[in-house]
């Protein structure tokens, strides 16, 4: 395991220094957006064209691995990532910040692409899980750290847009000095989103209700703790959302493989949608550890089902298809996020920013309502893979997690 950590290391390291960059942005965006005379609705469609800039780079990334192999992509796209960062600082209108965003998120998609399908070449079957888990807790702990590293600057200061494109171009660096060989260059596989609807309804439904509910609360929530706490309180803010998804999401996933995943996935939804109807309910009127709690325990809700709905599919996808079933649930995973700034942007401009939580509520609500409707018409899995915990961002988090053809 020491000695396959070695060979993976320089990928996790890469990723996790991404994610730095990943959470100061998911803070210093939204309060400087703002801070330009912006609305909400505007930055609810700049959101959205990250999201769409993202499901535009995973479709993209076979095609760009094929081509030109993993190393290439992954530095070409880290220099459109921080080129686009930087732009943030020079530019001031709506569409100039959708541009730069939606190339950012299709270099993202992308990078994510080249370390993941990498990582599912270097490691074996046996150890899937102890990778996966290293990956996982490293990246989180990095989106929740990443917030810090603009503390205390000005919401129109450049520092911010700058840490974050050197830590981009950093990221570089354990990619192109690794020792271990990039793997063959893959073939492009269709999504066949119909079929897998067919396959697995409730894994669709709960990864388009994850992108739904995380994509608009994680682009405006840190309006809604400058707001109420103070513009420092929106790192706080998020880096406990990432907190609690990481404290929580692998007992959730243990619990999965015992019972039926969409039970664990219906109780995730319904935390998620409890905690964001008590801080619609009291905004403004909590203390702030107790609004940070709450956020914890969002966190630990909304941001760990998709893990499950990923394992769900897993259960029930056909041998050798496991790899485009994955695709496939980012592809709606990323629709939903396109959607959900779309509609929560102009809601909290009518409503304030706490609308953005009965939104979020709401959406949760009906995840875990469908869950249980999807329990009452198709019996659960009878030979279930073990669980292995995902993020939103894989775009391989299938291959990587269970194996791209694994039997059964």
């Amino acid at each position: 395991m020491t000695s396959l950590l070695r060979n993976v290391g320089a990928l996790i390291a890469a990723i996790a220094i991404l994610q730095l960059a990943g959470g100061l942005l998911g803070v210093r965006l939204p309060i400087a957006f703002i801070a330009e005379g912006h609305s909400r609705t505007e930055l609810g469609l700049v959101a959205a064209a990250y999201s769409a800039g993202f499901m535009f780079g995973a479709v993209i990334a076979t095609m760009l691995l094929s081509r030109v192999g993993h190393i290439r992509v992954y530095a070409a796209c880290a220099a459109v990532f921080a080129a686009a960062t930087l732009a943030l600082h020079f530019t001031g209108d709506v569409w100039s910040w959708g541009l730069a965003r939606m190339a950012a998120g299709a270099a993202v998609a992308l990078m994510f692409a080249a370390i993941e399908s990498w990582m599912n070449f270097a490691i074996g079957a046996r150890v899937r899980g102890e990778v996966l888990s290293v990956y996982m807790v490293m990246t989180k702990a990095a989106l929740a750290l990443g917030p810090f590293l603009a503390f205390n600057y000005a919401p129109l200061a450049p520092e911010p847009w700058m840490i974050a494109a050197a830590l981009a171009a950093l990221s570089m660096v354990p990619v192109c000095f690794t020792p271990a060989a990039p793997p063959d260059r893959p073939k492009a596989q269709p999504l066949a989103l119909a079929e897998q609807f067919a396959i697995a309804p409730a894994a669709v439904i709960g990864s388009f209700g994850a992108g739904l509910v995380n994509g608009g609360v994680l682009a405006l929530a840190p309006l809604y703790a400058a707001q109420h706490y103070g513009e420092n309180a929106a790192a706080e803010f998020y880096s406990a959302a990432f907190t609690g998804s990481l404290l929580l999401q692998w007992p959730a996933g243990r619990l999965s493989d015992r019972v039926d995943r969409r039970l664990v996935i219906a109780g995730l939804a319904g935390l998620a949608a409890l905690s964001s109807f008590a801080l619609g309910l009291w905004s403004g009127q909590l203390p702030a550890t107790a609004a940070i709690f709450l956020f914890f325990l969002w966190g630990a809700g909304a941001l760990s089902f998709y893990g499950i709905a990923v394992a769900h599919m897993a259960d029930r996808a056909e041998p050798g298809k496991l790899a485009q079933s994955a695709a496939g649930l980012l592809f709606v995973w990323a629709g939903g996020s396109i959607i959900g700034p779309i509609l929560m942007g102009p809601l909290v401009d009518l409503f304030g920013v706490a609308g953005l939580f009965w939104f979020a509520g709401a959406a949760a609500l009906a995840v875990c309502g469908l869950m249980f409707w999807r329990r009452t018409t198709r019996e659960a899995a009878t030979n279930k893979e073990e669980f292995s915990p995902q993020i939103g961002t894989s775009v391989a988090a299938g291959e990587i997690a269970y194996g791209e053809d694994k039997p059964r």
